[in-house]
């Protein structure tokens, strides 16, 4: 038999980096100059990667000899993956050991994000008003983003929050949060740097912050391929970070994010499964980069689910990001020409 159409019930949000931007943390474009400028104050673990950016910035871009280059992100990510993938080990290359240099972006990034995320004033967070509107019991928070403004604003305003849903349902009492590329504060079993249990890491699907919580038993024979969350206070969730993950789990801005979205597929189904769900479904601070081929595709599956459609609203100032929605997505879209109020 055919599987029921899902009711259309649903609040569903998508989250991009613009919303991330509005609460100062770098967008796509200026990650890598972001994270050159924080590594300078990280000693030497900063100095290595800073050297190792300039060793890769000079073998895949001739312009690169000039100072100060910074290359496209995009096509950075890009190249330095296709390196790792195929051309790690090739004899008299300049570029030693692209798979260690990954890690230490990730961890980079890591970094980076939750020095900004603790700049943030804790009260203008908690009443932020569009946060307000989309982090509500019963609604659904697809992102794109790693950073942990969400779960943050969630926790400041006793709200609870899984991050995953629970049997496959999505209920009333809780905010459901489906992080599509992975986040600061995950990691998977080979990355680990203590045992794989619940003392250190959290299962995603465990529910944090208000109501009823309880703690989910992990072991690496029960989830040997699912990603956990790290356990940790935000005052010091760096430290945490950096002691119990060797890197964390985060789908780089690649064009072909295949084969790192394997330990996620659990989340894209849930994912999915939201979409067919959705009555309205806003979209805000995502511009559908080209790199994203795989959320435009989910996007599109999860939208003609059944027989009904939901009603799609754009969020962004950008009128060409509207028309780019128009094209790949759907012609009925309804457009508001702002940005997320900036914090």
């Amino acid at each position: 038999m055919p599987a029921p159409e899902p009711l259309r019930d649903r609040s569903v949000f998508l989250l991009g980096a613009g919303v991330s931007s509005a609460f100062k943390l770098p967008n796509t474009p200026a990650l890598l100059k972001e994270l050159d400028s924080a590594a300078a104050g990280w000693g030497e673990v900063g100095a290595d990667l800073k050297s190792r950016l300039t060793q890769a910035y000079e073998f895949l871009y001739p312009d690169a000899i000039y100072h100060h280059y910074q290359p496209d992100v995009v096509d950075f990510f890009s190249a330095l993956s296709a390196f790792v993938g195929m051309g790690t080990g090739w004899p008299g290359t300049s570029l030693k050991d692209g798979p260690e240099l990954l890690r230490r972006l990730k961890r980079g990034i890591a970094h980076l994000l939750i020095t900004k995320e603790r700049a943030i004033d804790t009260n203008a967070l908690r009443r932020h008003s569009y946060l307000s509107r989309v982090v509500r019991p019963g609604n659904i928070v697809i992102t794109t983003n790693w950073d942990t403004l969400v779960e943050r604003f969630a926790e400041l305003n006793d709200i609870p929050l899984r991050r995953a849903a629970s049997s496959g349902k999505f209920r009333d009492t809780e905010v459901v949060l489906l992080k599509l590329h992975g986040s600061i504060d995950w990691c998977a079993p080979g990355a680990a740097s203590r045992p794989w249990t619940d003392v250190d890491y959290a299962a995603l699907r465990e529910q944090q912050y208000g109501g009823t919580q309880y703690t989910i038993p992990i072991t690496t024979e029960s989830e040997p391929d699912q990603l956990v969350r790290i356990r940790s206070s935000w005052s010091a969730l760096w430290q945490t970070v950096s002691s119990r993950a060797r890197e964390p789990w985060l789908v780089t801005m690649v064009t072909g994010k295949q084969d790192e979205l394997g330990p996620l597929q659990s989340v894209w189904r849930d994912a999915y499964a939201a979409l067919g769900r959705a009555h309205v479904l806003e979209i805000a601070g995502y511009s559908l980069p080209a790199d994203d081929v795989e959320v435009r595709t989910l996007l599109r599956a999860g939208m003609q689910r059944g027989n009904r459609s939901a009603q799609v609203r754009i969020v962004n100032p950008s009128p060409d990001v509207h028309a780019r929605f128009r094209t790949l997505l759907t012609h009925d879209i309804d457009s508001e020409y702002v940005g997320v109020p900036p914090l």
